[in-house]
């Protein structure tokens, strides 16, 4: 972007005409056009109160840039431009105790699961459940975890056909 270019830009996003521009600047509004057609420079103190007029820096008008590179044009914030795994890594970050304790609830469950599903296996839980008043023998039976047979009873020895 030339100076003009960025000069006539600024100009209209801030909503002003090239006589309001001249009059604050104390020159002509043929000046100011000269000045977005690139036909002229101004003077170095004018250079100036542009910059302070429009809020950007003397090199942002002096110097050629891309056309996509303006300040005025603001990045979105980084919190938008993250997915969810990010924003979830980022959560877990900041409340990481939260996710140990979900961590370590899960693995006290999966231990209760295990253990109750060996002593199912090895028989002994008929002799469990007769402790809280339902046996298997006075449900009528069950069924061997070890040969899949009908039984009467979780504490008799199974034999595998």
């Amino acid at each position: 972007m030339t100076f003009g270019e960025k000069l006539q830009s600024l100009r209209q996003r801030a909503g002003m005409s090239q006589d309001a521009l001249a009059e604050r600047l104390q020159v002509s509004r043929q000046a100011v056009s000269r000045w977005e057609r690139d036909e002229t420079m101004p003077e170095t103190d004018k250079v100036v109160a542009l910059a302070d007029i429009f809020g950007v820096t003397t090199d942002y008008l002096l110097r050629l840039q891309p056309e996509q590179t303006e300040p005025e044009e603001k990045q979105p914030p980084p919190q938008e431009r993250k997915d969810w795994v990010e924003r979830f890594l980022a959560f877990s970050k900041r409340k990481w105790y939260l996710l140990g304790w979900v961590l370590i609830a899960w693995g006290v469950l999966d231990l209760v699961q295990l253990a109750l599903f060996y002593l199912a296996y090895r028989g002994m839980l008929g002799g469990f459940t007769g402790l809280i008043g339902w046996d298997m023998a006075e449900m009528g039976g069950g069924i061997c975890l070890t040969c899949s047979r009908q039984v009467c009873c979780c504490s008799r020895p199974c034999t595998p056909p």
